[in-house]
């Protein structure tokens, strides 16, 4: 569980850099997600060695939005000229 949380906060810390290049719409999903991986993040301090099934499937659920953005944000970065 903590190989998708590292990914979560190397995505996390990625978008934070590239997110301004992409424009408004993805600005605005990272604002929403943003919160999300800070708690995560405090679960994820709280819980580290007993992590519940709940926990578990929010870092795959954040992991999964936040890969698609990242994937996003990339592709209007290569777009823009």
């Amino acid at each position: 569980m903590s190989k998708i949380w590292d990914e979560i906060k190397q995505f996390s810390d990625e978008l934070e850099l590239k997110v301004h290049l992409a424009g408004m719409e993805a600005k605005d999903k990272w604002e929403e997600l943003k919160p999300r991986v800070k708690e995560l993040g405090a679960k994820m301090e709280d819980k580290a060695e007993a992590a519940s099934a709940r926990v578990a499937e929010e870092l795959n659920n954040v992991g999964g939005l936040i890969k698609e953005l990242r994937d996003d944000v990339v592709a209007k970065v290569k777009k823009s000229p």
